[in-house]
Parts: structure tokens; C-alpha cells; sequence
């Protein structure tokens, strides 16, 4: 682990947190891989929670673009910039537990794809969420690529479209929140849901992920099918 990732398991939950609050969590490649390497680390836990130490979830990524006039290559983009996300992202699909974020602050850039790439995510009504890189030229094709399957497509066209940040409420009609909370009783809430979610079956919890993850979005009844085999396999193992 990086020191500005820290990934504690309590026993059957697993608890990552970015400890980069001095500049809001923002992410380094370094801390990326950390992230990653935390995730996979936390396959015998049966929850993981994603947190950001401080006032703020994650302001964004720590990497400043090429100069003007730098000629670089499509070789140096997937190395510095485009192949640690993918490989991050990767991670979370990896991931057959449940992810829950509890999000406070500022989720942008970065921090508002881990908001969408969380299975579960509970924001304080402080938090706030933004997609802001057409202020600096920037397609955010790597960060929409990871929420194409989260939120409405007019929702994040709006989103990338403005550049302006969105509230908890916002967000949680998007798509990109599950559950807004006062911001002094996320703690709480997390520990609920949390605690509620062991009292399930980790087979039938592994399912729902699954199912979530891999079920036909534009088959009805092929989604149907495979939801009916998903069952039959959590019946046929008690």
C-alpha cells in the first residue's frame, strides 16, 4: 500500500481509505495503483468501503497535461495518463463484494467516476460532484467510459457538457448517489448499511453483484434467464 492509501480489514469488511487530505485526496498514478492493489487485497472480506480522509471524497487527479506543442505520442497517453485508470477500473469490476462509498465534499473529476463505480454510494448533503475537463480542452472519454453504464447518457452529456459541479440530490437523481444523508450522520449510515449487509448470505450478495455487472441490458427476457440461473445456483448450494 501507498502511505496515502490506507487499506484496513475489520474483520469481514475492508476499509480503503485516500489519505491525501492536505490536497484533497486528489489522485496520483501511484495511489491508483495503491487502490487498485487494495481492492484485490480485500477479496476475503465480504464489504469494502471507499473513503477520503478530510473535508473532500477526492478533488480529481494529481497530473498536470502535456505543453503545448509537446508532441506526445499515443504510447505516452495510455502509459501516464489513460492505462492507470483503465487498470484501476479494472480492479473495481474485479471486486465481487459489494463497494460502498460514503462521500463527503468535493467528488470531482476521478472522484465523481469512483462515486459511479461503487456499487452502493452514500453522499453527505455537502457533497458535491463535477466533470470539469472541457475547461482545459480535455474530453473526459477515460472518466465517461466508466459511467456510460451508471447514469442516464443525458445526464452525463449534461454533466461533461457544463462542466458545472452538482449537488447531493443532483447526483442521486443521476444516478451517481444511492442515499443522501445529513453530513453528520454519514458516519452512521454507513455503519447501518454496512451492518446490514452481513447479515446476508455472502453467495447471494456475490450474486447480486454479479447479476448487476453481467446481466443483457437490451434482452428482457435473456437478463430474466440468467437471473433465473443466478437463483438457481444460490438454492441448489444451501
Amino acid at each position: 500500500m501507498s502511505q496515502q492509501v490506507d487499506c484496513e480489514h475489520k474483520g469481514e469488511v475492508a476499509f480503503i481509505t485516500l489519505q491525501r487530505p492536505e490536497a484533497g485526496n486528489r489522485l496520483t498514478n501511484t495511489m491508483a495503483a495503491a487502490l487498485a492493489a487494495g481492492l484485490d487485497a480485500s477479496r476475503a472480506c465480504r464489504v469494502i468501503v471507499l473513503r477520503g480522509a478530510g473535508s473532500d471524497f477526492c478533488v480529481g487527479r494529481d497530473m498536470q497535461p502535456p505543453a503545448p506543442g509537446s508532441r506526445v505520442s499515443p504510447l505516452d497517453v495510455m502509459r501516464d495518463d489513460a492505462g492507470p485508470m483503465l487498470e484501476l477500473f479494472e480492479a473495481f469490476r474485479r471486486a465481487r463484494q459489494p463497494v460502498v462509498a460514503a462521500v463527503q465534499g468535493k467528488a470531482w473529476g476521478i472522484g465523481t467516476v469512483f462515486a459511479g463505480l461503487c456499487d452502493v454510494t452514500l453522499a453527505a448533503e455537502n457533497a458535491s460532484f463535477r466533470l470539469g475537463e472541457l475547461e482545459r480542452g480535455i474530453p473526459p472519454a477515460i472518466a465517461m467510459s466508466a459511467l456510460l453504464d451508471r447514469m442516464p447518457r443525458k445526464a452525463l452529456a449534461h454533466l461533461v457538457f457544463s462542466a458545472e459541479e452538482i449537488d447531493a440530490r443532483a447526483a442521486l437523481a443521476a444516478g451517481l448517489a444511492s442515499r443522501v444523508v445529513e453530513a453528520a450522520r454519514l458516519d452512521e449510515a454507513l455503519r447501518h448499511f454496512v451492518a446490514r449487509l452481513l447479515t446476508f448470505r455472502q453467495e447471494a450478495l456475490e450474486a447480486v453483484k454479479l447479476y448487476l455487472a453481467a446481466a443483457p441490458r437490451d434482452d428482457e427476457a435473456r437478463a430474466a434467464q440468467y437471473g433465473a440461473s443466478l437463483l438457481s445456483n444460490i438454492l441448489a448450494s444451501r
